[in-house]
């Protein structure tokens, strides 16, 4: 997602700030996915939520898992920039508390100002500001988190949910002075410039919207609910107050894992503690301390993934082996009757037929 606060953490280079979102903007994009024609089931169970014995969580989701699945849908849908598409259709309201602080505030500035502040509430390890310069007014954004990955349809969704809404507040002379993405636009230029009418840049050191800054003082709504919006104001600070969520060292590397094979990057052991900021005798020093062997644990995230997919999915073996990295169909089908006792077949046969055979019938019965 992306508007976040400026907290003073840089993050990303320790486990301790691993990023995470809240289920409820997960649950509102993923509704936003299956709305334009996607089997969620397919993009949930590729980047490890179709497991609990992955992420057991309900409140709270892996950040990496949130920005793969954006990936995952553009890939399955051809589209690069679905994200853009997303984020003009997501639900504001899905951010929950959130979204009730910034349409109850006074103005656009007070709103913009909160909904940063705030932000930890709802995800962490991200940096933005609102600054305003002479006539200009930037509202920036960027996720710190080198156990995030890919980023680029996150930051598609994020500008195209963050432009939609001033776009609404502001009414029909909304008009940004330019967007600004950090990635680059690649051989899509002209697909950006046909969904925005503004100037647009790429390759910045953040992704940003820039607009004039008369429009900070422009009510929200009908001018704020005051009463209200301190109530929230209050809810929001308690949260803070009681925790900063973030993930342990395993729920972490199973999300990275996850992610890496959605986006069929490696998933070796020293791509790992790279990613974590550690050097391998440390990376693997911590696991131990976790009484984790990184080989298993790797395993255990191919198995819990391909048993979602098999289960919620109608993909084909081909395409399973394929997700979960292995060379090829005999080696996956080895790998899982090995490590869960059925064979890939059968445990999808046992599935969809639960009512009939509760129990999967392992393969030496």
């Amino acid at each position: 997602m992306g508007f976040a606060p400026v907290s003073g953490r840089r993050g990303a280079r320790t486990m301790e700030t691993t990023g995470v979102i809240a289920s409820s903007a997960m649950n509102g994009m993923l509704a936003s996915i299956s709305l334009g024609g996607l089997d969620m089931n397919a993009v949930s169970a590729g980047v490890g939520l179709g497991s609990n014995a992955l992420f057991a969580d309900s409140e709270f989701t892996p950040l990496a898992a949130f920005t793969c699945a954006l990936e995952v849908a553009s890939e399955e849908k051809g589209d690069p920039l679905l994200g853009l598409k997303l984020g003009k259709e997501f639900e504001f309201q899905a951010l929950g508390s959130l979204a009730a602080l910034f349409l109850t505030a006074p103005t656009l500035k007070h709103g913009l100002i909160q909904f940063s502040r705030y932000f930890p509430a709802l995800q962490s390890n991200t940096r933005s500001a609102l600054v305003v310069e002479n006539d200009v007014a930037r509202f920036s954004y960027s996720i710190r988190d080198n156990t995030v990955r890919h980023k680029t349809q996150d930051a598609e969704f994020t500008e195209s949910v963050l432009n939609t809404i001033l776009a609404t507040t502001i009414g029909e002379d909304w008009q940004p002075l330019c967007i600004e993405f950090e990635h680059m636009p690649g051989e899509n230029l002209a697909l950006y410039r046909s969904h925005f009418a503004c100037p647009l840049a790429f390759g910045r050191r953040e992704n940003a919207i820039v607009f004039p800054n008369k429009f900070l003082d422009r009510p929200i709504g009908t001018g704020g609910d005051a009463q209200h919006h301190l109530r929230v104001a209050c809810e929001l600070s308690d949260i803070l107050g009681r925790r900063e969520k973030r993930l342990d060292l395993v729920t972490a590397l199973k999300a990275w894992i996850a992610a890496a094979l959605c986006r069929h990057a490696s998933i070796d052991v020293e791509d790992a503690a790279a990613d974590f900021g550690m050097s391998l005798r440390s990376f693997q020093r911590k696991l131990a301390d976790c009484g984790v062997n990184y080989a298993e644990l790797r395993n255990v995230v191919r198995m819990e993934i391909a048993k979602s997919f098999l289960a919620n999915t109608h993909l084909s073996m081909s395409i399973i082996t394929d997700r979960l990295g292995y060379s090829e169909l005999s080696a996956f089908a080895r790998s899982f009757r090995h490590l869960t006792g059925f064979t890939p077949a059968r445990f999808r046969e046992a599935t969809r037929n639960q009512e009939r055979s509760p129990r999967p019938v392992a393969a030496w019965e």
